[in-house]
């Protein structure tokens, strides 16, 4: 994780305990970056160096009227210091202090295709299971796979991926001849 994400998650992070909202902030958070995540041209307006501060900020309040106060103020200082491109990295700073704060393990789970919503949630429960402790998982994008996913949790990798299994008939041949 970036230096400048961590401070910025965790000075997010500390507001939330502070207000006694750890829980509804991330719930919000995440449902914010999936939004800015789905329509990335929010990123280039926000960032664009053709509008001034005040015209960024206005069309950002614009935007999220169904924001937090709390939140929306914090994304204002972000575009304030021009950091509005490392948002995903900041929000998803601040999701891993909430999760490191209740227990809950993070993973990555890598697929050549987005992963759906039931599917993604499947495998997190499945995965939850194996590792014997909530697990969250975050789902990354790698062509290399071919096919099938792959999982990392900690140190623990549960791999299913087409490229592992052409790997793993490669080693078995050349074993036996």
């Amino acid at each position: 994780m970036e230096e400048v994400a961590s401070r910025y998650g965790m000075a997010l992070f500390s507001l939330a305990l502070d207000l006694n909202k750890v829980e509804a902030f991330q719930d919000e958070v995440k449902q914010w970056n999936e939004i800015f995540n789905e329509n990335r041209e929010i990123y280039e307006v926000l960032s664009s160096s053709f509008l001034s501060k005040k015209e960024r900020k206005d069309i950002f309040v614009k935007m999220t009227p169904g924001m937090s106060q709390e939140i929306q103020n914090f994304v204002l200082i972000i575009i304030d210091n021009n950091r509005i491109h490392q948002l995903e990295d900041i929000f998803y700073a601040f999701n891993s202090f909430c999760n490191e704060e209740k227990g809950i393990k993070e993973g990555i789970i890598y697929s050549v295709v987005p992963l759906k919503k039931d599917v993604l949630n499947s495998i997190n429960e499945k995965i939850s299971k194996l590792e014997k402790q909530k697990v969250e998982l975050r789902n990354v994008i790698d062509k290399s796979l071919i096919g099938g996913i792959k999982v990392v949790v900690c140190d623990h990798v549960y791999d299913d991926s087409l490229k592992f299994h052409v790997e793993e008939m490669r080693r078995n041949l050349l074993k036996g001849g």
